[in-house]
């Protein structure tokens, strides 16, 4: 019977086949400790089967025909276990020499030198079956196995330990490779970061008119995000547990990055709008060589070398890997940063994006209004955009900016709407409206490479916001100051009050736009970029430049719930709804002359006009002394000062007490 059960244990015998019933036993108890075998005996059948499945050999054959198999991390695993398991045939090799030397040797010593391996059977066979029964496969088998590492059997932890560093061999090639070289080698889509097709659909972002989104995450966090134009992305079913999510977009990010090095930008395609659905143009490659001497600066054989040592498990650490890609992050960010900064001439292109979306070339607007205000006044037309970009040209040229290279870069679109008008529409139907030029326009920006991971689509529909505002707020100024020469001379007090009191609130809210806000935020923006040489910190410091902006130009609106100070986009939020609404008052009060004929119906709209308007400042003034303890306070503090520094508006207004008053509260 002993030479029996060891032909069961080495595998020898039909394992599957009902277990035999012996007529006779040497001693009383054998038919229990046989039994006993021949389950170590079925289990270790068992694995040996999965092993010969997803071995080498039998992988490539269901590869060739066209079966799905286990990938390089189930040979990985199938090796693993080949190794674990010469212990156990070691074993039976030693206790076969000793019952040839001794035939009267029982099945208790048989048993005695094998039980030891039935826990570990018994761990191996509970993750095979937990492999097909999810159909698990490439990371997904590296996180189960990681799960089973804490074990208080000693032998299984070791093997367990044994397999993890087989497939983690794997992995770690993967990542290494992903990581320093920007190649994923990956044939059997296992790894967490997978190549996406030109047919997967992906968000992105459109640059569109857009002062009224809503966001779930905060405006700085969505500002910040830039979509690389690689065609690569993360897969959440295979990043493995032990990897926080944070720690895989980091990982995706690196190696989007070298990627993007690794193409020549002259050869790249210009285009409209970097979205992801679209990847980036291999025209022509750099030299691979000279690529990642560039980036990692002889630094590439100390970052393989620590990655090779997270192949052992008391090297893989999370903190390990995380502090390995931290370093490697921060050499490409630093390469990054020379490129955007130094060759990319970032501060200068900075500057650029104030003078023009932020309105700071203040005569090349003014040049600009002159010419194509009518033009904005009315619905889009077909050749509007055309008419626009000429007016900006001739702009241009009155005030000497013709000759500069920087005019080159920028550029109007007005977007023509056809007007829906159907048969049962009436004149005063909103689908049949069109929106006219001020709120249609847009600003287009052709950047330099690699500025399009800070100037994404995102980004720049926000300044287009911004300069929307500005440049309405600029219109309705110089209308105001250019009825001086009318109303300097007229007798009618209530008409030169009500003008006065416009100009003064215009006057106030543009200086306090321009100077209060960004001119105080840029000069800010600018001193982070000075002190900083990571990219992603200066990406950083960009988004919360434009996020403040935008909030305290009434854009946004601060969510006083979010400790962090985030600014969140609001619908209709009250305050620019009343800077609109005190807009459109100021250009029905300009354009009074062109429908008013006589005296009595220019008192009736005078009247009418400042009612109007001490109710939208009451209404203003209770809306900005509510927003105080936002984080915008201390900048609406200073406009709310400067429209009611001495308690003359809030009288006119007729508030209960004044703005100063309300302030200290």
């Amino acid at each position: 019977m002993i030479y029996d059960a060891l032909l069961v244990l080495w595998d020898c015998s039909q394992t599957n086949a009902p277990q035999p019933v012996p007529h006779t036993y040497a001693n009383e108890g054998d038919a229990e400790i046989y039994n006993r075998i021949y389950s170590i005996a079925k289990s270790h059948h068992k694995i040996q089967n999965f092993v010969l499945g997803t071995a080498f050999h039998s992988r490539k054959s269901q590869t060739a025909a066209g079966h799905k198999s286990y990938g390089l991390y189930g040979q990985a695993l199938s090796e693993g276990i080949s190794m674990v398991l010469q212990s156990y045939k070691k074993t039976l090799k030693e206790v076969e020499e000793l019952i040839i030397e001794n035939p009267n040797y029982t099945l208790a010593l048989l048993y005695s030198y094998v039980e030891k391996f039935q826990g570990l059977f018994n761990t191996l066979n509970r993750i095979i079956s937990t492999i097909k029964e999810r159909r698990l496969m490439g990371c997904q088998i590296l996180s189960l196995i990681h799960q089973y590492i804490l074990n208080g059997n000693k032998m299984v932890h070791e093997a367990v330990v044994q397999i993890f560093s087989c497939i983690n061999t794997i992995f770690i090639n993967q990542l290494c490779t992903w990581l320093l070289y920007g190649e994923l080698r990956d044939p059997y889509q296992e790894f967490f970061i997978y190549q996406m097709k030109k047919n997967d659909a992906s968000d992105t972002f459109i640059s569109t008119p857009s002062s009224t989104n809503t966001c779930d995450k905060s405006l700085v966090s969505t500002l910040q995000q830039t979509p690389l134009d690689c065609g690569y992305n993360l897969n959440p079913n295979m990043i493995p547990y032990f990897i926080p999510l944070s720690l895989a977009q980091e990982i995706l990010f690196i190696g989007k990055t070298v990627i993007l090095f690794g193409f020549d930008p002259k050869k790249v395609k210009k285009s409209k709008s970097f979205t992801i659905n679209r990847p980036m143009l291999t025209l022509q490659k750099i030299d691979a060589d000279s690529r990642r001497f560039t980036i990692w600066e002889e630094k590439e054989s100390e970052f393989h070398e620590k990655m090779q040592k997270l192949k052992t498990l008391e090297e893989f650490e999370v903190h390990n890997l995380r502090s390995v890609v931290r370093e490697i992050k921060e050499c490409v960010t630093k390469h990054l940063w020379t490129v955007a900064v130094e060759e990319a001439q970032l501060l200068h292109e900075l500057r650029l994006m104030k003078d023009f979306y932020l309105i700071g070339r203040g005569e090349l607007f003014l040049e600009l209004l002159r010419l194509t205000a009518p033009m904005l006044d009315k619905p889009t037309t077909r050749t509007s955009t055309r008419d626009m970009n000429h007016a900006f040209q001739l702009a241009a040229r009155a005030v000497f900016l013709s000759n500069s290279a920087d005019i080159e870069k920028f550029s109007f679109e007005l977007p023509y709407v056809k007007p829906n008008i159907s048969a049962n529409s009436s004149v005063g139907d909103d689908s049949s409206t069109v929106a006219d030029g001020w709120s249609s326009i847009i600003l287009k920006y052709d950047f330099k490479w690699p500025l399009h991971l800070l100037f994404a689509p995102e980004v720049l529909a926000r300044y287009n916001d911004m300069f929307r505002l500005l440049l309405r707020i600029k219109k309705t100024q110089h209308d105001l100051h250019s009825l001086w020469k009318t109303y300097k001379q007229s007798t009618r007090f209530s008409m030169c009050q009500l003008h006065n009191k416009l100009m003064f609130l215009m006057d106030n809210l543009q200086h306090y736009l321009q100077a209060d806000v960004l001119e105080t935020n840029f000069s800010r923006l600018m001193d982070a970029v000075n002190r900083t040489n990571d990219f992603e910190k200066l990406k950083r410091a960009h988004a919360t430049f434009l996020a403040d902006i935008l909030s305290q130009s009434f854009l946004t609106v601060t969510s006083g719930d979010n400790d962090s100070g985030d600014t969140l986009d609001s619908i209709n939020n009250p305050v620019f709804c009343n800077i609109m609404e005190l807009l459109k008052l100021c250009h029905s009060f300009c354009s009074m002359s062109e429908f008013v004929s006589d005296k009595e119906a220019e008192n009736y709209y005078i009247r009418g006009y400042s009612d109007r308007f001490n109710k939208l400042v009451k209404q203003l003034m209770q809306l900005l002394v509510s927003l105080r303890d936002r984080p915008c306070g201390v900048y609406l503090a200073r406009l709310l000062m400067r429209l009611d520094y001495n308690r003359w508006l809030s009288g006119e207004a007729q508030l209960t007490q004044s703005v100063t008053n309300m302030l200290r509260y």
